[in-house]
């Protein structure tokens, strides 16, 4: 009952959250300078008054604010998030078609993330003030300090360019047509397909782009993992394990890694949501069809459609992830459901 009672508050957060994210963006969005009219229509259809105001009553842009806003509201309550100015198409369309993309390269990147940068946390906090505990506090701090757009150019230049031994930007190979879409994730639909070589190939384009994105998260799990493993070993219980007798990998393994790796779950959380949120210049310079990428082009159009539909997916991604941290905070550690 207590842990239920826990979920349903978080829950009750969720949806109140919701509501005051969806009511910031609206108003942020209200306050990007420039005519979405302007941006989209021609300089001859702009001269015309019936096309001008044809274009403006189709997207409520000739209604006060406080009527457009109840629009909005009522329509997000309907999960009807607009149609782009720029497609034409409808905004969740455009998001459920691009969004798979950035899945596939988010939940890869991360997996990289957070099983190098346990792994390279332990290493070092188990080596402290080694040689080897140097060369990887000077990694995740080079990992943390690299900007993501250079550091794509980079691996293309080399990795792809010079030495031929990736493929380059693309989700696929020119000699592979996409597979059937069902989960829209390239290698699970290939996969599906039963055509394994399509799907090698769709995972060798994840390499490249996530590794790039894996980087920034790495290091900060890296640096967390170590700093919380080194607390969790100078605590009493643990010096009272090591004086029974317990070699150091079982100590580590049963019983410090467990603590320690609780606030990992944070930093990994919030790297996903970072991720999902779409990384518009690494999407752009390998050529990802994600959320980034229909981001820029949102933008640079004042598609304020899909602009509000961008940053409510974004927002939505940041609090499902926390919500569902704090969820598992509370049944790792009892702790947490009492606060």
């Amino acid at each position: 009952m207590e842990r239920l009672k826990f979920i349903g508050k978080r829950l009750i957060y969720l949806v109140v959250m919701l509501l005051g994210v969806a009511t910031l963006v609206f108003i942020l969005t209200k306050m990007i300078p420039g005519d979405p009219t302007v941006a989209n229509l021609s300089q001859r259809a702009l001269n015309d008054p019936e096309i001008v105001a044809a274009f403006r009553a189709k997207y409520g842009l000739d209604k006060p604010i406080i009527v457009q806003y109840f629009m909005y509201i009522g329509n997000l309550l309907h999960l009807d998030l607009g149609t782009s100015i720029r497609t034409n198409n409808a905004v969740l369309a455009e998001l459920m078609r691009c969004y798979p993309a950035t899945i596939e390269l988010a939940v890869f990147a991360i997996i990289i993330a957070a099983v190098f940068g346990i792994l390279f946390g332990v290493i070092s906090a188990v080596k402290r003030n080694s040689i080897i505990d140097q060369v990887v506090r000077a990694l995740s701090v080079t990992g943390v300090s690299l900007p993501s757009f250079w550091f794509a150019l980079l691996v293309l230049y080399f990795f792809y360019y010079k030495l031929k031994i990736m493929p380059g930007p693309g989700r696929l190979a020119n000699a592979f047509s996409a597979p059937a879409n069902v989960t829209g994730l390239y290698v699970i639909d290939s996969l599906l397909e039963g055509n394994i070589p399509k799907m090698l190939d769709a995972l060798k384009h994840l390499i490249l782009p996530g590794t790039v994105l894996a980087a920034f998260t790495m290091g900060l799990i890296t640096r967390t993992t170590r700093s919380n493993l080194l607390d969790v070993m100078s605590t009493d219980y643990i010096r009272t394990a090591r004086a029974k007798g317990l070699s150091r990998v079982s100590l580590i393994l049963h019983h410090a890694l467990g603590n320690a790796l609780i606030p990992v779950l944070t930093v990994i959380g919030l790297g996903l949501g970072n991720l999902l949120g779409g990384m518009v210049l690494v999407e752009t310079i390998f050529n990802w069809p994600g959320v980034g990428q229909f981001a820029y082009e949102s933008v640079m159009s004042n598609d304020f459609p899909s602009i509000i539909g961008v940053a409510l997916l974004i927002a939505l991604n940041y609090m499902v992830i926390n919500t569902v941290v704090d969820i598992l905070y509370g049944v790792i550690d009892p702790r947490v459901r009492c606060q």
